[in-house]
C-alpha cells in the first residue's frame, strides 16, 4: 500500500476526510461543459468562434432568465436511473462512511444513487435545510445550488462574485466548521473544468486565504493542473503513478478508488476493535467493482474449485454488491456449485453465502437452490446413503425451501447428472421443513410433484418419498411443517424462479 493511499484511509476512517466531487464524477452520464456552453451560445445567437464559457451563461441568464436556464440544464443533467457500471465514482463516495460529501454539480446522479440503495440522506442547498437534518444521515452538500432551487445555483460570473462577496453564506460557513480538523479530497476535477479556478478562489475567500491541506485526485495528471494546485496548496494524486500495473488512466483511477476504499474500510474496522466493539461512526463498506467480476467469471471458466472460491469470497464477502451486477455473482456462484466435487466443496459454498449480501429475494432463491444442488456430490454417511446438510440464507424463510429445492433437482439434470442417494435423503429433510405443499397454487405443486418424482425414479433409496413423508408428519403433527406461511409476493417470486432458464 502506497504512503498517500494509507493516509487517505486513515483519514476515511476517522471521518476527517470531506469528498469534494466535480464534473467528472458524472462526465460518462453527461454532455461536458464545452457541449452544454455551445448550445447557450447558439441559443442566444451568439456567433464567434472563441468566447468565455462563463460569460456566454450570463447572457443566457440575462437573455432567458434564471428559470429557463435551469429548465435547459436540467434537460441536459438529470437522469432517470442510476447505471452502476457508470457511476463507480458515486459508489464509492457512498461508501466511504464519511458523514459529509459536497459537491460543486448540480445534476441529480448522487440521489439516483442513494435512491436506489436505500441510503439515508440529506440533500443541502440553503440554510433552511440543516434545520432537518438527522443524526443517522448523511450529508450531501450542493455546495453550487440545485436546479430545483434557481436561486442557489451558482454558474455564472454574477454567481460568483455574489457568492465571493457573502462571507456569511451559509454553505461557506459549514465547510469553514467541517474543516476545521479535516481535509478536502477533491475527485472529479481537472484543468478543463472552466470554473475550477473560480471555485478555488471562492474557497480561498471562504479560508481567508488559508485553505486547509487537501487532496486532489487526478483523472489524467498534467503539468496545469500540478500549477494550479501548486497554486493553493493542495497535494496533487497521480493514479498512474499510484498504480504502475494499470493499462490506463481509467483503469488506474478506478483502481485507486478501490484500493483507497478498501484501505478506509480496513483501517476503520482496526479503528473499531480498539474501540471493543462500540463504534462511533458508520463502517465503510467495500463496493464489488466491474473489473472485480469480470475476474471472478474469468477465473471461474480457468481455474479449479478452490482457488474460485476463495476469490468469491475476497470479493463478495460483507460487499456491497451494485444491483447491476447481482445477476452476474449469481451466475459465479451456480458455476462454482456447478464445480462442488467434495463434502468439503459444498461446506465452503454453504459458509459464502452467510456473508452474501444480495437485495434481490430471486436472486437469493437461486443462489440456495445451487447450494441445495452441490448436496449431489455429497458422500453418504450410512449403508443407505443417508446425510445431513444444514444450510440457511439470511432473509429466506424455510417455507421456500419445498419450491428451492425443486428447482435443485432441476439444476441436477440441467447439469446433465442423476441425483444421488445423500441429495435424496436432503430433499427429505428439506421439504419437511417446507410449506405444506397442499397449501401453495396449482402450478407450484405440479412443479414440485414433477421433479421430485423424476429424481424418485432415477434414484431408488430406502427412504420414503419426501412429499408423502411431509403428509404422512402433517397428520401425525400440524406443526411437522413449517407453520410460516408465504406472502402473495414470496409466491411470486417462487413463480418466478419455477420459470428461471438455466
Amino acid at each position: 500500500m502506497t504512503e498517500i493511499l494509507e493516509k487517505l484511509g486513515v483519514l476515511a476512517a476517522q471521518q476527517r476526510l470531506v469528498p469534494f466531487m466535480g464534473a467528472g464524477c458524472s462526465a460518462s452520464m453527461m454532455p461536458d461543459w464545452d457541449s452544454l456552453v455551445m448550445e447557450m451560445a447558439e441559443g442566444i445567437g451568439h456567433t464567434s468562434a472563441t468566447f468565455d464559457n462563463l460569460d456566454i451563461a450570463q447572457k443566457y441568464v440575462d437573455t432567458f432568465g434564471r428559470d429557463k436556464f435551469c429548465e435547459f440544464l436540467q434537460s441536459k443533467l438529470e437522469i432517470t436511473d442510476f447505471d452502476d457500471g457508470k457511476g463507480y465514482i458515486h459508489l464509492t463516495m457512498m461508501n466511504m462512511g464519511v458523514p459529509a460529501i459536497y459537491t460543486t454539480n448540480q445534476d441529480n446522479v448522487m440521489e439516483k444513487a442513494f435512491e436506489k440503495y436505500g441510503r439515508k440522506h440529506r440533500i443541502i442547498v440553503q440554510l433552511k435545510d440543516f434545520a432537518e437534518v438527522k443524526l443517522s444521515e448523511l450529508l450531501y452538500i450542493k455546495f453550487h445550488g440545485d436546479l430545483n432551487n434557481p436561486e442557489t445555483i451558482v454558474f455564472t460570473k454574477e454567481d460568483y462574485k455574489k457568492r465571493m462577496s457573502d462571507p456569511l453564506n451559509a454553505l461557506n460557513i459549514r465547510l469553514r466548521a467541517d474543516l476545521l480538523a479535516k481535509n478536502l479530497l477533491f475527485v472529479g476535477y481537472s484543468f478543463r473544468d472552466i470554473n475550477i479556478q473560480e471555485m478555488f478562489a471562492e474557497l480561498q475567500e471562504a479560508f481567508y486565504g488559508q485553505l486547509p491541506n487537501s487532496y486532489m485526485i487526478a483523472y489524467r495528471y498534467s503539468s496545469e493542473l500540478q500549477s494550479l494546485c501548486d497554486k493553493y496548496g493542495i497535494v496533487l494524486i497521480d493514479p498512474m503513478k499510484e498504480i504502475p500495473d494499470a493499462k490506463g488512466y481509467s483503469e488506474a483511477f478506478e483502481t485507486f478508488l478501490k484500493y483507497m476504499l478498501e484501505e478506509a474500510r480496513s483501517k476503520k474496522f482496526d479503528d473499531e476493535m480498539k474501540e471493543f466493539f462500540t463504534p462511533s461512526s458508520p463502517i465503510p463498506v467495500k463496493v464489488v467493482s466491474k473489473q472485480e467480476v469480470i475476474l471472478l467469471q474469468e477465473t471461474i471458466k480457468k481455474n479449479p474449485f478452490s482457488t474460485s472460491i476463495k476469490l468469491f469470497r475476497e470479493i463478495c464477502d460483507i460487499s456491497d454488491i451494485p444491483s447491476d451486477y447481482e445477476s452476474h455473482i449469481v451466475d459465479a456462484f451456480v458455476e462454482l456449485a456447478k464445480k462442488a466435487e467434495s463434502d468439503k466443496d459444498t461446506e465452503s459454498l454453504n459458509a459464502a453465502i452467510f456473508n452474501l449480501h444480495l437485495k434481490n429475494l430471486l436472486n437469493k432463491f437461486n443462489v440456495l437452490a445451487a447450494l441445495m444442488a452441490s448436496a449431489n456430490v455429497r458422500t453418504p454417511k450410512s449403508e443407505y446413503g443417508g446425510d445431513r446438510f444444514f444450510i440457511s440464507m439470511k432473509g429466506i424463510k424455510e417455507a421456500t425451501y419445498i419450491v428451492i429445492a425443486a428447482k435443485a433437482i432441476e439444476y441436477i439434470y440441467r447439469w446433465g447428472r442423476k441425483p444421488t442417494a445423500p441429495f435424496s435423503w436432503n430433499v427429505d429433510q428439506w421439504i419437511e421443513r417446507g410449506s405444506d405443499i397442499k397449501v401453495l397454487p396449482e402450478q407450484i405443486q405440479s412443479y414440485v410433484t414433477k421433479w421430485v418424482d423424476k429424481m424418485r425414479e432415477d434414484c431408488k433409496t430406502v427412504a420414503e418419498h419426501p412429499i408423502n413423508r411431509q403428509q404422512r408428519l402433517l397428520k401425525i403433527s400440524p406443526f411437522a411443517s413449517t407453520s410460516v406461511s408465504l406472502t402473495a409476493d414470496e409466491i411470486d417470486i417462487l413463480r418466478e424462479l419455477m420459470n428461471l432458464e438455466l
